[in-house]
């Protein structure tokens, strides 16, 4: 609670990107209740309206509602966001903290299979991985997570080194304290603030990597939107007739990336000891 109140007093941007991360929230939560049209429906005669009151950002080839769709790809990428996150943050704490524990081989053994998946270009691994399983909500998830816990088990492992090495470690250990005590009990609890930062500036990167994908045609398939399809099928084709069919997605997923940065920037100033002076 006491890094809730010290955001709001300290760090108004890291509170406007907490805001905006709480109405995309309300937004996805509430979407079938908030927009008086599917995100597939579709009407021949209302094609590409820019403004009107019965569709406040316009409509698209097929006369869907932009603003719908829009507010269902938060849902989406929302979904895919926090589904990665938390699968990628499971993995990268497990393979973090019994990295820097155990040591030795194992810790050899960890951290050349991490070297040996960053070697290749992220982006190009992710397109083979998902054209060899197809596109699904489901295995985007899954390949984003791993993805995302691989990459950030150096950070993990990096701050659970320095825990391991302060006296109340020893200490417990002198005391009789086993390896599942004193990794889950002592360590864990120590790194637990790194993780939450991780996971929160993560959720903008694995956002941003989604709607790559998607607009690569690797994402989420059809009849479901997402930001990132829509910036590739409408509004590549339609840019110049109907540019806000480019414009309103990209916007969305900017304010996106920017609320989740913000907002994960502003937890790391709270929660690192290191910065709580800066």
């Amino acid at each position: 609670m006491d890094v809730w109140v010290q955001l709001l007093r300290k760090k108004p941007l890291g509170t406007l990107g907490g805001a905006i991360v709480l109405v995309m929230l309300a937004a996805a939560a509430l979407a079938d209740w908030i927009t008086p049209y599917g995100f597939s429906q579709t009407s021949l005669r209302e094609r590409f309206i820019a403004v009107s009151p019965a569709h406040w950002l316009g409509t698209d080839q097929l006369g869907r509602d932009l603003l719908t769709r829009l507010v269902f790809g938060a849902r989406i990428s929302l979904y895919v966001g926090f589904g990665a996150v938390a699968l990628g943050s499971v993995l990268a704490t497990a393979t973090g903290v019994l990295s820097a524990y155990f040591g030795g081989r194992l810790d050899l053994l960890l951290q050349r299979g991490v070297d040996a998946w960053m070697a290749f270009p992220p982006l190009l691994l992710l397109m083979t991985i998902l054209s060899l399983l197809g596109p699904s909500v489901f295995n985007i998830t899954t390949v984003l997570g791993v993805a995302f816990g691989i990459q950030n088990s150096r950070v993990i492992r990096g701050v659970a080194l320095s825990i391991k090495e302060h006296t109340f470690v020893e200490s417990a250990r002198a005391l009789g304290a086993g390896h599942v005590r004193t990794a889950l009990g002592h360590i864990l609890p120590n790194v637990l603030p790194t993780i939450i930062v991780v996971a929160t500036t993560g959720l903008s990167t694995v956002i941003l990597t989604e709607a790559s994908l998607s607009f690569l045609g690797l994402g989420v398939p059809p009849p479901y939107p997402t930001w990132g399809g829509m910036l590739s099928l409408a509004g590549l084709d339609h840019m110049y007739q109907a540019p806000w069919l480019a414009i309103w997605p990209a916007v969305a997923l900017s304010l996106a990336v920017f609320g989740f940065n913000m907002l994960g920037d502003a937890l790391r100033d709270l929660l690192d000891p290191r910065l709580k002076g800066g």
